[in-house]
């Protein structure tokens, strides 16, 4: 008899709290929501296409940096206390280095950064800015900083 049914892969990542990056779509709607925060920058506050990409760099920013490089542990209590001392940047697929879904999400601020960074002219201050977040962001996602606390700041105590 033919098998008639279709044997679906478990997801590797059984975290509750990072496994939903994995879903099919889940990129496409992050780069949607950005063009999204654009258009909104853009269209009701009146601003220049350049100021408005440097806004959503900076709102980027200062949003994935708080949940993905800040804040520790997973809201679900079914994983017994195993991942509250990692941030979701250290449990995403693991702690396994160079995955798709790390290089996507190292990406995205890069491409962000180039694209603020080309339609304001390299104009100061918002190429400072733009430097600083890019910097900040990408350098917490190197390899060498996983598990890293520099200068004991956001440390177990």
């Amino acid at each position: 008899m033919a098998n008639l049914y279709v044997r679906a892969v478990p997801t590797a990542d059984l975290n509750k709290n990072t496994e939903w990056f994995t879903y099919p779509g889940v990129w496409t709607s992050y780069i949607f929501i950005l063009f999204f925060c654009w258009f909104i920058f853009l269209s009701v506050f009146g601003c220049s296409a350049g100021l408005a990409w440097t806004f959503v760099s900076l709102l980027h920013f200062f949003v994935t940096y708080h949940f993905f490089h800040w804040k520790k542990g997973t809201p679900f209590s079914d994983d017994q206390g195993m991942y509250n001392r990692l941030t979701w940047w250290e449990q995403v697929d693991n702690g396994k280095q160079l995955t798709p879904s790390r290089k996507f999400l190292t990406v995205v601020p890069v491409v962000l950064y180039l694209i603020a960074s080309h339609t304001t002219h390299y104009q100061n201050p918002m190429l400072i800015l733009n430097t600083l977040a890019v910097f900040v962001l990408v350098g917490a996602k190197f390899p060498n900083m996983h598990k890293v606390r520099l200068f004991g700041i956001n440390a177990d105590q």
